[in-house]
């Protein structure tokens, strides 16, 4: 990957929640697409693909149709930075990577082509079409990150309850955060203990309850010096965890069908609190589709030319107060030509 574009000193917050400027996700063809945006991640250009290369992956470049709907359904609405420009010749236009335009968008007459407007962003009000802007704007961008197992805690809001009439049993903390649509903090392995005080606001040498995968019949506290069994009808704080959706799975990303047939498309997803799975198209409610806990079956019945398209799979959950969203797609095709 070569970036020949940058010039800008770039500037960071370094007190930016994790999940803070996470508007939106989808997951595309073995990678995951992220649409930052507001008051902490809208961006200029060039932070925006630094921002994507400190996240692991890369500005997008919707270099072929599906991957511009793709984007297109991530950013949803207002306009979005992907990978391209015409930085080294007016009007010869290239994406991050040095390669050429083969496929295009642009919305209207093409590129304006004005001189101090040198990188492209995304309309999804506009069928996905793109446009050159200045790239000192400040606004949303979409990454594009290879699907790797989770960062721990990646995906968690946590909530620490630590003042002195909060403190209760280890079974009223764990009741306590299932009424409040959250679950006490799940330690996965002794390793992650790192990463999970990194996400107090503070180090504490106070032992806080949490769960454990490893110790399931455990009564479980850890603070600063480590981790400690401890009396379960003990009186401490403790920290509860919501899990943004995700883990999103489609069970068929593009299905060749013959006409007539019919065919199932499960989406599922995991959060905490359990995600509200639903199927979409072209931006509607699609209503043959069976629900379950954490997931929805797309139903199509007896296939015909106006089945063929795009489904987009939203998982939605509340997490930090704030909606969550994790998207899959599933392209039906032909593999005749249907009539």
């Amino acid at each position: 990957m070569r970036y020949r574009m940058l010039k800008a000193v770039l500037f960071f917050s370094s007190v930016v929640s994790v999940l803070a400027g996470l508007k939106n996700s989808i997951k595309f063809d073995g990678t995951t697409l992220k649409f930052y945006d507001g008051q902490h991640d809208s961006a200029t250009f060039g932070t925006a693909v630094v921002s994507c290369f400190q996240k692991g992956g890369e500005l997008v470049m919707p270099k072929y149709k599906k991957l511009n709907d793709a984007v297109t359904q991530v950013v949803n609405e207002g306009t979005a930075w992907i990978g391209g420009g015409d930085f080294f010749g007016e009007g010869n236009y290239e994406w991050n990577d040095g390669e050429r335009h083969e496929w295009t968008n642009w919305g209207g007459d093409g590129p304006s082509d004005t001189e101090h407007e040198n990188c492209i962003e995304i309309h999804p009000k506009l069928a996905g079409a793109w446009n050159d802007d200045n790239c000192c704007v400040n606004q949303g961008y979409v990454c594009q990150i290879p699907d790797t197992k989770s960062k721990p805690y990646e995906h968690s809001a946590i909530t620490v309850y630590d003042g002195y009439t909060d403190r209760k049993s280890y079974l009223q903390a764990r009741q306590f955060c299932k009424r409040h649509k959250s679950r006490l903090a799940l330690l996965h392995d002794d390793e992650n203990l790192e990463a999970l005080l990194s996400k107090l606001e503070y180090p504490s040498m106070t032992p806080f309850w949490v769960n454990s995968e490893k110790k399931e019949h455990s009564c479980i506290s850890v603070s600063e010096d480590g981790i400690s069994d401890a009396d379960c009808l003990q009186s401490m704080p403790f920290i509860c965890e919501q899990v943004a959706a995700h883990d999103l799975s489609v069970s068929e990303e593009q299905p060749f069908v013959e006409p007539g047939i019919d065919l199932n498309i499960n989406c599922s997803a995991l959060g905490i609190p359990v995600p509200k799975v639903s199927w979409y198209r072209d931006g509607r409610y699609v209503p043959h589709q069976k629900h379950g806990l954490g997931s929805s079956t797309l139903v199509l019945k007896d296939i015909g030319p106006d089945d063929l398209g795009m489904y987009v799979c939203k998982a939605v959950n509340e997490v930090g107060g704030q909606l969550r969203r994790m998207g899959g797609l599933s392209f039906v095709e032909s593999s005749t030509i249907l009539e």
